[in-house]
């Protein structure tokens, strides 16, 4: 084991789950149930044959906006193919041509009466693949081949017909690096054309998408955001050597209540301000002796009577900064019943942090201040208050973070009434009937702590 740190982990009702969990079993390569989430967003593409048949049928491709998506319809093309009635015949054709070898893991599940088709790739495929296209590419191509034989589509007779599918299957590639927003073929995570850099593929998934995932479970959202924003740091190389006992033990507070300190935050001020978040988790932090008073005279007692408090343990101070920002932003929005006000307290929070600890160092070292102040300006401004949970967590806005924004983000899309224009239940459907369909992301914070408890004594 490399680090002392060993934390109670806590569900969202405050009930001990697991004692003495060493900081090491909740690593994104080391925790099972971690593990099990990254291969499931990697494997899974889901597909509307619904909304494909209504694209067929009017010509209605190749779009670019979310709004709408008619500004291109070619019905001259267009042609009726029975995709729905034929679901379960889809089905059986797609693993049947994805599939590596027989029962390797392949599989397709049919939804909602036949409009939606859920395809899980086998990890054949995914391990021997560079990343994650074959979640796409292979999908399109074998769903164009069976397409084409339900149509009878004849490649010289038909030829514009099947240009149509193609464009109805790959969007404008390759004249887009990706697919239309909206578009009826889409892999949880995005196409690596699309990824905002290195190491943010599993957290290329839409905020609101999260909230959805976790059935609109505020704490439940934080532990679905911090398994994927670790992941993707631990891609990314942030979680490495120096830096790994600063993001353990952070993700921990945060994400999987430790010390059911978040949770105890939000208990205290429920009835409070942000301001009384940030005195509770102060005092929480003075008890604990997370900062301590070095001094009853100047320079550590200013003229004015305040105290420059000293962190002797910043990675752990950092961890204890973040769970009262967490906390505040859950106490403002759950106050509003209003997700807006989720990048004002994550913008000044810090800064007021800063000043009554005379200059401790606010939560990510000014990257959740920094991150915060764009966020307001984007979702408050540019688009008039649009939607904070709109924005993908690879978004060049909320990903400068060590990976700590969005599942507060996500939490407070869980508290949203809505007033964001894109809500919830608008954007992300589809991922409803994903977490009813698949129950991987039901109880998250549960499920970690169950897989830590496993590998405790190994780490």
């Amino acid at each position: 084991m490399k680090y002392e740190d060993k934390v109670d982990l806590y569900d969202d009702e405050g009930n001990l789950l697991a004692k003495d969990i060493p900081i090491e079993a909740l690593h994104p390569y080391k925790n099972p149930y971690m593990g099990e989430v990254y291969r499931f967003m990697k494997r899974t593409t889901v597909i509307e044959l619904e909304k494909l048949e209504d694209m067929l049928r009017t010509g209605r491709v190749g779009w670019s906006t979310i709004v709408g998506q008619d500004e291109i319809k070619m019905p001259w093309y267009g042609f009726d193919v029975e995709l729905v009635d034929n679901a379960e015949y889809i089905a059986d054709e797609l693993v049947k041509l994805l599939q590596v070898r027989p029962d390797d893991g392949t599989e397709v599940r049919v939804l909602e009466g036949g409009t939606i088709l859920v395809v899980q790739l086998s990890d054949e495929v995914l391990n021997r693949s560079y990343d994650t296209s074959p979640a796409f590419t292979r999908v399109v191509t074998a769903l164009g081949q069976i397409i084409t034989k339900i149509a009878n589509l004849h490649p010289l007779e038909n030829l514009y017909k099947i240009g149509l599918l193609k464009t109805a299957l790959w969007g404008r590639y390759p004249q887009t690096v990706g697919t239309p927003p909206g578009h009826p073929i889409r892999p949880l995570l995005k196409l690596p054309s699309e990824l905002e850099g290195l190491g943010n593929g599993l957290k290329s998934i839409m905020i609101n998408h999260i909230a959805a995932l976790a059935d609109m479970r505020t704490m439940w959202a934080l532990a679905i955001g911090t398994i994927l924003e670790q992941g993707a740091a631990a891609e990314m190389g942030y979680n490495v050597g120096w830096y790994e006992r600063y993001m353990l033990l952070t993700s921990a507070y945060q994400g999987f209540n430790a010390n059911c300190l978040v949770l105890d935050l939000i208990k205290e001020n429920a009835k409070g301000t942000v301001g009384d978040v940030m005195t509770s988790m102060l005092q929480r932090a003075l008890e604990d002796g997370v900062i301590v008073k070095k001094g009853d005279k100047y320079p550590w007692v200013l003229p004015s009577g305040a105290v420059v408090w000293a962190a002797p343990d910043l990675c752990l101070w950092n961890a204890y900064s973040i769970a009262g920002l967490t906390a505040a932003a859950i106490v403002n929005c759950a106050a509003a019943r209003a997700v807006q006000g989720v990048a004002s307290v994550i913008a000044f929070f810090p800064d007021m942090l800063i000043w009554e600890t005379c200059g401790l160092p606010d939560p990510d070292a000014g990257r959740m201040l920094g991150c915060g102040q764009g966020y307001v300006f984007y979702t408050h401004g540019l688009y008039g208050g649009a939607a904070p949970g709109a924005f993908s967590c690879d978004h060049v806005i909320v990903k400068n973070t060590s990976g700590f924004l969005t599942p507060i983000s996500a939490a407070c899309a869980c508290l949203d009434a809505g007033t964001q224009i894109f809500k919830v239940t608008t954007t992300s459907g589809l991922y409803f009937t994903i977490a009813q369909e698949f129950p991987i992301f039901r109880n998250p914070m549960k499920r970690v702590a169950e897989a830590a408890e496993k590998i405790k004594d190994e780490v």
